[in-house]
């Protein structure tokens, strides 16, 4: 799943999940986490951190850039459960290359959950296709956070109809 990025990166890789790879997930997770909704979250830094467990996912898929795993996506189903970047390679097209292998594992409509928070990540998402379903609450650390609920149709994906 080796592929070039458009602006001339160094190539990333994309693979599946090894347990090598779990300590750098995590502290990736923490990381985009912190810098993302961590500071509308000041109530939840304390979640997060490195020593935090990842989620349970079917399918998790890193990105290798320089032989570093630099970014994560988690899909339970069809649903992207989690996606996270590393923040010092955010922009570089980690994201968009982790979600077009989503779509390509992915049966059926795609689907996600976005802290309204959050508004680069909806911007991404919509570029790459998603549309806001609604708004809801959803049980978050010991609180709720409101999220965005978005679907990609499977008619929209990989050049569908």
């Amino acid at each position: 799943m080796r592929q070039e990025h458009p602006h001339g990166y160094n190539s990333l890789e994309l693979r599946l999940f090894s347990e090598d790879d779990r300590a750098r997930c995590q502290k990736i997770a923490a990381l985009a986490a912190l810098s993302s909704y961590g500071p509308h979250m000041p109530e939840c830094r304390n979640r997060f951190v490195e020593t935090q467990p990842l989620e349970p996912a079917d399918t998790r898929i890193v990105a290798i850039r320089d032989g570093t795993v630099v970014g994560f996506l988690d899909l339970v189903g069809s649903h992207v459960s989690n996606l996270f970047v590393d923040p010092q390679h955010q922009g570089q097209g980690i994201g968009t290359a982790l979600m077009a292998e989503a779509e390509r594992w992915a049966v059926g409509d795609l689907t996600l959950s976005v802290f309204t928070l959050n508004p680069d990540a909806r911007r991404l998402y919509e570029r790459l296709g998603f549309e806001v379903e609604g708004v809801k609450m959803v049980p978050f650390a010991s609180s709720s956070a409101e999220v965005w609920i978005m679907r990609k149709p499977h008619s929209k994906r990989l050049g569908g109809l």
